[in-house]
Protein backbone atom coordinates (compact mmCIF):
# COMPACT_ATOMS: atom_id res chain seq x y z
CA UNK A 1 0.00 0.00 0.00
CA UNK A 2 2.87 2.44 0.90
CA UNK A 3 4.61 1.29 -2.45
CA UNK A 4 1.20 2.60 -4.26
CA UNK A 5 0.75 5.35 -2.52
CA UNK A 6 4.95 6.86 -3.46
CA UNK A 7 3.85 5.85 -7.29
CA UNK A 8 0.88 8.00 -7.13
CA UNK A 9 2.60 10.62 -5.67
CA UNK A 10 5.69 10.60 -8.26
CA UNK A 11 3.33 9.84 -11.00
CA UNK A 12 1.31 13.37 -9.76
CA UNK A 13 4.21 15.24 -9.71
CA UNK A 14 5.60 13.93 -13.23
CA UNK A 15 2.09 14.96 -15.04
CA UNK A 16 2.05 18.49 -12.91
CA UNK A 17 5.38 19.59 -14.74
CA UNK A 18 4.71 17.93 -18.15
CA UNK A 19 1.31 20.18 -17.96
CA UNK A 20 3.08 22.79 -16.70
CA UNK A 21 6.18 22.49 -19.34
CA UNK A 22 4.18 21.52 -22.25
CA UNK A 23 2.75 23.83 -24.99
CA UNK A 24 -0.24 25.42 -23.47
CA UNK A 25 -4.11 25.47 -25.37
CA UNK A 26 -4.06 28.77 -26.36
CA UNK A 27 -2.68 30.01 -29.59
CA UNK A 28 -1.33 33.73 -28.10
CA UNK A 29 1.93 34.19 -27.22
CA UNK A 30 2.07 35.11 -23.12
CA UNK A 31 5.53 34.83 -22.00
CA UNK A 32 5.53 31.56 -20.46
CA UNK A 33 8.14 28.35 -21.30
CA UNK A 34 7.69 27.45 -25.03
CA UNK A 35 5.97 30.73 -26.53
CA UNK A 36 8.72 31.56 -28.41
CA UNK A 37 6.94 29.14 -30.77
CA UNK A 38 3.45 29.03 -29.04
CA UNK A 39 1.30 30.34 -31.86
CA UNK A 40 4.15 30.87 -34.56
CA UNK A 41 3.80 28.38 -36.59
CA UNK A 42 1.12 27.82 -39.75
CA UNK A 43 0.92 25.23 -42.09
CA UNK A 44 -1.07 26.12 -45.77
CA UNK A 45 -2.81 24.01 -48.30
CA UNK A 46 -3.21 25.54 -51.70
CA UNK A 47 -6.44 24.18 -53.98
CA UNK A 48 -5.54 26.57 -56.63
CA UNK A 49 -4.10 23.98 -59.08
CA UNK A 50 -2.71 26.85 -61.69
CA UNK A 51 -2.26 27.18 -65.05
CA UNK A 52 -0.33 24.13 -65.31
CA UNK A 53 -3.59 22.12 -64.77
CA UNK A 54 -5.96 24.15 -66.96
CA UNK A 55 -4.45 24.62 -69.94
CA UNK A 56 -5.31 21.11 -70.88
CA UNK A 57 -8.72 21.94 -70.55
CA UNK A 58 -8.42 25.02 -72.60
CA UNK A 59 -6.51 23.16 -75.44
CA UNK A 60 -9.42 20.49 -75.37
CA UNK A 61 -11.95 23.17 -75.35
CA UNK A 62 -10.03 24.70 -78.63
CA UNK A 63 -9.82 21.71 -80.39
CA UNK A 64 -12.80 20.61 -79.76
CA UNK A 65 -14.45 23.56 -80.85
CA UNK A 66 -11.91 25.28 -82.56
CA UNK A 67 -13.66 25.43 -86.10
CA UNK A 68 -16.47 27.35 -84.69
CA UNK A 69 -14.51 29.66 -82.54
CA UNK A 70 -12.25 30.29 -85.58
CA UNK A 71 -15.92 30.83 -87.70
CA UNK A 72 -16.76 33.24 -84.92
CA UNK A 73 -14.12 35.29 -84.57
CA UNK A 74 -13.31 35.24 -88.38
CA UNK A 75 -10.01 33.92 -88.21
CA UNK A 76 -8.86 31.01 -91.20
CA UNK A 77 -6.29 28.78 -90.44
CA UNK A 78 -5.89 27.83 -93.85
CA UNK A 79 -4.03 24.13 -94.19
CA UNK A 80 -3.36 24.15 -90.33
CA UNK A 81 -6.92 24.33 -89.67
CA UNK A 82 -7.05 21.04 -92.41
CA UNK A 83 -4.97 19.59 -90.51
CA UNK A 84 -6.34 19.71 -87.03
CA UNK A 85 -9.74 18.77 -88.29
CA UNK A 86 -8.11 15.10 -89.24
CA UNK A 87 -6.49 15.40 -85.70
CA UNK A 88 -7.90 13.68 -82.01
CA UNK A 89 -6.62 15.98 -79.14
CA UNK A 90 -6.73 14.40 -75.64
CA UNK A 91 -5.36 17.01 -72.84
CA UNK A 92 -5.03 15.48 -68.94
CA UNK A 93 -3.92 17.31 -65.99
CA UNK A 94 -3.16 16.51 -61.99
CA UNK A 95 -1.85 17.97 -58.91
CA UNK A 96 -1.17 17.88 -55.37
CA UNK A 97 -2.04 20.76 -52.92
CA UNK A 98 1.44 22.86 -52.38
CA UNK A 99 1.97 22.79 -48.99
CA UNK A 100 4.05 25.53 -47.20
CA UNK A 101 5.24 26.21 -43.49
CA UNK A 102 5.24 29.28 -41.83
CA UNK A 103 6.95 30.85 -38.59
CA UNK A 104 6.30 34.01 -37.41
CA UNK A 105 9.37 35.87 -36.41
CA UNK A 106 7.47 38.70 -35.02
CA UNK A 107 3.55 38.88 -34.43
CA UNK A 108 3.23 40.46 -37.85
CA UNK A 109 6.36 39.04 -39.77
CA UNK A 110 6.29 35.16 -41.03
CA UNK A 111 9.13 33.14 -43.12
CA UNK A 112 7.58 30.45 -45.43
CA UNK A 113 9.02 28.05 -47.08
CA UNK A 114 6.70 25.83 -49.96
CA UNK A 115 6.66 23.05 -52.38
CA UNK A 116 4.23 21.86 -54.68
CA UNK A 117 3.86 19.33 -57.54
CA UNK A 118 1.72 19.34 -61.13
CA UNK A 119 1.44 17.26 -64.24
CA UNK A 120 -0.20 17.23 -67.44
CA UNK A 121 0.09 15.19 -70.52
CA UNK A 122 -1.11 16.05 -74.26
CA UNK A 123 -2.08 13.40 -76.73
CA UNK A 124 -2.26 13.82 -80.55
CA UNK A 125 -3.17 12.04 -83.27
CA UNK A 126 -3.88 11.19 -86.83
CA UNK A 127 -4.94 7.57 -87.91
CA UNK A 128 -3.40 6.26 -91.26
CA UNK A 129 -7.51 6.96 -92.89
CA UNK A 130 -7.85 9.93 -91.72
CA UNK A 131 -3.82 10.93 -92.95
CA UNK A 132 -4.84 9.49 -96.52
CA UNK A 133 -7.95 12.17 -96.42
CA UNK A 134 -6.04 15.24 -95.41
CA UNK A 135 -3.33 13.96 -98.18
CA UNK A 136 -6.04 13.87 -100.05
CA UNK A 137 -8.18 16.92 -99.49
CA UNK A 138 -4.53 18.97 -100.18
CA UNK A 139 -4.05 17.46 -103.42
CA UNK A 140 -1.70 14.56 -102.33
CA UNK A 141 -3.54 11.48 -102.39
CA UNK A 142 -1.17 9.46 -104.63
CA UNK A 143 1.09 9.42 -101.35
CA UNK A 144 -1.84 8.12 -99.33
CA UNK A 145 -0.09 4.53 -99.82
CA UNK A 146 2.82 5.68 -98.21
CA UNK A 147 1.40 6.22 -94.75
CA UNK A 148 2.50 3.61 -92.63
CA UNK A 149 1.57 3.95 -89.19
CA UNK A 150 -0.87 6.91 -87.09
CA UNK A 151 0.91 10.43 -86.62
CA UNK A 152 1.54 10.73 -82.96
CA UNK A 153 2.49 13.55 -80.74
CA UNK A 154 2.64 12.76 -76.86
CA UNK A 155 4.05 15.28 -74.20
CA UNK A 156 3.87 15.02 -70.64
CA UNK A 157 5.26 17.56 -68.71
CA UNK A 158 5.90 17.33 -64.27
CA UNK A 159 6.24 20.95 -62.27
CA UNK A 160 7.38 20.81 -59.03
CA UNK A 161 7.43 24.88 -57.69
CA UNK A 162 9.28 25.68 -54.63
CA UNK A 163 9.59 29.19 -53.03
CA UNK A 164 10.99 30.90 -50.08
CA UNK A 165 9.55 34.48 -48.79
CA UNK A 166 8.61 36.24 -46.23
CA UNK A 167 5.09 37.93 -45.21
CA UNK A 168 4.11 41.16 -43.74
CA UNK A 169 0.52 41.39 -41.84
CA UNK A 170 -1.90 43.64 -40.99
CA UNK A 171 -2.34 44.30 -37.25
CA UNK A 172 -4.71 41.48 -37.32
CA UNK A 173 -2.94 39.30 -38.78
CA UNK A 174 -5.43 38.80 -41.60
CA UNK A 175 -4.45 40.83 -44.28
CA UNK A 176 -0.46 39.92 -45.80
CA UNK A 177 1.90 41.09 -48.59
CA UNK A 178 4.31 38.46 -49.64
CA UNK A 179 7.51 38.64 -51.08
CA UNK A 180 8.68 35.42 -52.55
CA UNK A 181 11.87 33.71 -54.75
CA UNK A 182 10.84 31.17 -56.84
CA UNK A 183 12.30 28.33 -58.45
CA UNK A 184 9.94 26.02 -60.96
CA UNK A 185 11.73 22.71 -62.04
CA UNK A 186 10.24 21.16 -64.89
CA UNK A 187 11.08 18.02 -65.90
CA UNK A 188 8.96 16.96 -69.61
CA UNK A 189 9.23 14.62 -72.42
CA UNK A 190 8.18 15.07 -75.93
CA UNK A 191 7.90 11.92 -78.43
CA UNK A 192 6.46 12.03 -82.23
CA UNK A 193 5.84 9.67 -84.92
CA UNK A 194 5.13 10.96 -88.13
CA UNK A 195 3.32 7.92 -89.89
CA UNK A 196 4.06 9.58 -93.42
CA UNK A 197 8.18 9.62 -93.65
CA UNK A 198 8.21 7.11 -90.52
CA UNK A 199 10.37 9.29 -88.65
CA UNK A 200 10.31 9.30 -84.63
CA UNK A 201 11.77 11.97 -82.28
CA UNK A 202 11.96 11.68 -78.20
CA UNK A 203 13.48 14.36 -76.40
CA UNK A 204 13.65 14.44 -72.57
CA UNK A 205 14.44 17.89 -70.79
CA UNK A 206 15.26 18.78 -66.88
CA UNK A 207 15.05 22.77 -66.98
CA UNK A 208 14.51 25.25 -63.54
CA UNK A 209 13.42 28.67 -64.02
CA UNK A 210 13.65 31.74 -60.82
CA UNK A 211 10.92 33.88 -60.16
CA UNK A 212 10.97 36.89 -58.02
CA UNK A 213 7.07 37.83 -56.82
CA UNK A 214 4.52 39.92 -55.12
CA UNK A 215 1.42 38.91 -53.59
CA UNK A 216 -1.59 40.09 -52.02
CA UNK A 217 -4.07 37.89 -49.61
CA UNK A 218 -6.08 37.31 -46.14
CA UNK A 219 -5.86 34.82 -43.64
CA UNK A 220 -8.95 34.65 -42.54
CA UNK A 221 -8.81 33.24 -38.81
CA UNK A 222 -12.34 31.17 -38.98
CA UNK A 223 -13.16 31.18 -34.96
CA UNK A 224 -11.24 33.81 -33.87
CA UNK A 225 -13.10 33.89 -30.15
CA UNK A 226 -11.66 30.59 -29.59
CA UNK A 227 -8.33 30.02 -28.00
CA UNK A 228 -7.87 26.64 -29.62
CA UNK A 229 -4.17 24.55 -29.54
CA UNK A 230 -5.15 24.55 -33.68
CA UNK A 231 -6.53 27.14 -35.66
CA UNK A 232 -8.18 26.95 -38.34
CA UNK A 233 -7.98 29.86 -41.19
CA UNK A 234 -8.90 30.44 -44.93
CA UNK A 235 -6.60 31.44 -47.23
CA UNK A 236 -7.75 33.94 -50.08
CA UNK A 237 -4.55 35.15 -52.32
CA UNK A 238 -5.95 38.26 -54.76
CA UNK A 239 -3.34 38.70 -56.74
CA UNK A 240 0.19 37.67 -57.66
CA UNK A 241 2.53 40.06 -59.70
CA UNK A 242 6.39 38.50 -60.24
CA UNK A 243 8.99 38.18 -63.28
CA UNK A 244 11.30 35.14 -64.51
CA UNK A 245 14.97 36.47 -63.80
CA UNK A 246 15.80 32.93 -65.32
CA UNK A 247 13.47 31.92 -67.52
CA UNK A 248 11.77 28.91 -68.78
CA UNK A 249 9.88 29.72 -71.65
CA UNK A 250 12.45 29.39 -74.49
CA UNK A 251 13.67 26.52 -74.21
CA UNK A 252 10.06 24.66 -74.13
CA UNK A 253 9.34 26.86 -77.08
CA UNK A 254 12.01 25.23 -79.09
CA UNK A 255 11.65 21.70 -77.88
CA UNK A 256 7.98 21.84 -78.75
CA UNK A 257 8.69 23.85 -82.12
CA UNK A 258 11.13 21.60 -83.34
CA UNK A 259 9.37 18.36 -82.66
CA UNK A 260 5.90 19.63 -84.16
CA UNK A 261 8.21 20.55 -87.37
CA UNK A 262 9.22 17.12 -87.64
CA UNK A 263 5.58 15.72 -86.85
CA UNK A 264 3.52 17.88 -89.53
CA UNK A 265 6.83 17.82 -92.18
CA UNK A 266 4.85 16.10 -95.67
CA UNK A 267 1.44 17.39 -94.57
CA UNK A 268 1.66 21.13 -93.68
CA UNK A 269 4.33 23.39 -93.04
CA UNK A 270 3.78 25.23 -89.80
CA UNK A 271 4.80 28.88 -90.12
CA UNK A 272 6.22 29.03 -85.93
CA UNK A 273 9.43 31.48 -86.37
CA UNK A 274 12.36 30.43 -83.98
CA UNK A 275 12.48 31.33 -80.73
CA UNK A 276 15.41 33.88 -81.97
CA UNK A 277 13.25 35.74 -84.21
CA UNK A 278 10.54 36.25 -81.68
CA UNK A 279 9.94 39.71 -81.01
CA UNK A 280 11.59 41.29 -78.33
CA UNK A 281 8.79 42.57 -76.54
CA UNK A 282 6.72 38.92 -76.83
CA UNK A 283 10.07 37.62 -74.91
CA UNK A 284 8.89 39.50 -71.96
CA UNK A 285 5.71 39.17 -71.93
CA UNK A 286 6.05 35.76 -71.68
CA UNK A 287 8.52 36.30 -68.42
CA UNK A 288 5.84 37.69 -66.52
CA UNK A 289 3.82 35.91 -64.22
CA UNK A 290 0.60 37.61 -63.37
CA UNK A 291 -2.07 35.30 -61.25
CA UNK A 292 -5.19 36.33 -59.90
CA UNK A 293 -6.22 34.53 -56.90
CA UNK A 294 -3.46 32.40 -57.07
CA UNK A 295 -3.84 31.31 -53.43
CA UNK A 296 -7.21 29.68 -52.56
CA UNK A 297 -7.21 26.75 -49.47
CA UNK A 298 -6.90 26.55 -45.61
CA UNK A 299 -3.94 26.85 -43.21
CA UNK A 300 -3.98 25.63 -39.48
CA UNK A 301 -1.81 27.46 -37.10
CA UNK A 302 -0.26 26.46 -33.90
Amino acid sequence: MKKSLIILFILLCLSNIVFAKGLPLSTEVTGEDYSWIKGRQMISLNFNPGVSVFSPMLVNTIFTHGKHIAGFLGVNFGTIGDYLNYAEFKGTSWFLPSVTYSLFVHNQIALEAGIGVYGSTYLLNISKENASKLLDSMGHGEYADVIASDTKFRSSFVFMPATFGVKFYGKKRQFYNAFRLGIDAFFYTIETENGLTGIKTSQSVSDAAVYVSYEIGWNIELFPTKEWRVKPMLDIGLLEIGYYVRPWTGNLYSAVQGNLGILTAGFVQLPIPAWEKVPGWAKIISNLRIGLFPRIGVSIRF
